[in-house]
Formats: structure tokens, sequence, C-alpha cells
């Protein structure tokens, strides 16, 4: 007998919240499998797959303990999932404060030269790339991403995905 075989039977007599460890040990990822197996030696206090077995189909109270080892597993999956976005989140947040911070710092500054420096050169930027659509025959596309990149940096698009979520969010749609 296998582990497979006794997921097998908890997928179809365990019932809902042990139905998940059933589809664990009937997978093919070692880790998942690995997991299962830990679940179901846990609850039934074996580490043998027809000991196992015999214990689910005779202690009802076993099926029990799974299915409760099961949630718990469930809700440190998502803790876990849930921790690692907020740090993403918050990484995410700090590199936005220190390009903010940058940016005050060159507009704080008390060299003329260097507080005028950067709308001097997205203004020049920007009607270079006006003046390119205007003259050019056939613009490249290429050139005026180049040419108004800058400008549009200095506006506050700095990625790609907010200026997509503000052309939908304006159309009444939802950028997913």
């Amino acid at each position: 007998m296998q582990w497979s075989d006794v997921g097998q039977w908890i997928k179809n007599n365990g019932g809902h919240g042990a139905s998940l460890v059933g589809s664990l040990l009937t997978g093919n990822l070692p880790a998942a499998v690995a997991s299962g197996i830990a679940m179901v030696s846990s609850a039934t206090g074996t580490d043998s797959p027809e000991a196992a077995l015999r214990e689910l189909q005779s202690n009802p109270a076993a099926v029990i303990r799974l299915r409760e080892i099961s949630l718990e597993d469930d809700k440190s999956t998502r803790a876990h999932i849930e921790a690692m976005a907020r740090a993403e989140m918050e990484d995410s947040q700090h590199a936005h404060h220190e390009t903010q911070e940058t940016i005050r710092g060159g507009d704080r500054a008390s060299d003329r030269l260097i507080r005028w420096i950067r709308p001097g050169q997205s203004t020049l930027s920007l009607l270079a790339g006006i003046a390119y659509v205007w003259q050019a025959p056939a613009p490249d596309p290429y050139a005026l991403t180049l040419l108004f990149s800058l400008p549009g940096a200095y506006f506050g698009l700095r990625e790609f995905g907010k200026g997509a979520e503000l052309l939908a969010t304006r159309r009444g749609r939802r950028v997913s």
C-alpha cells in the first residue's frame, strides 16, 4: 500500500477539510506529498500508510483531527502569503519614499542650477518630442518613448502600470 492509496480514501471519505490532504497525497509534487504525509502521521500517530489507513477507517476522531490539522495548515499558509505581500508592499513603499526624498532634495537645493535642471531637461525633452511628432513624416515609436519618458517621469509617471491604471480609471475600467 502507498500513501496515494491513503490519499484516495481521504478524498472519497474524509469530507471537505480533509479532502485537501488527500489531494496532497495523490499529487506528484514531492514537497506537497511530504506535507500530506506529515499531516496524516500527526493525526493518526503512525508513519506507515497501512496503519494510517486502518486508523482513519476505524477511528472517526482521527479524521476529525486530520480536518483540524488541515485547517490549521491552511491558516498558516494564508498568514505566510499575507506576510510576504505585506513585505513586498512595504518594500515598494520604501522605494517610492526614497524616490520622493531624492526629488524633494533636488527641489530644495540652494543652487539654482540644481533646482532648475530637472524641470529644464523635462521641458526641452517634451518640446523636442512635440517638434519630432510634427516634423517627422513617420515618427519612430522608440524615439518618441525616449523623448517623452523624461517629462513623463518628471510629471509623476514613474512606471507603466501607473499610467495604465490612470487611463483605465478615467474610462471606468479596472486594471488587473
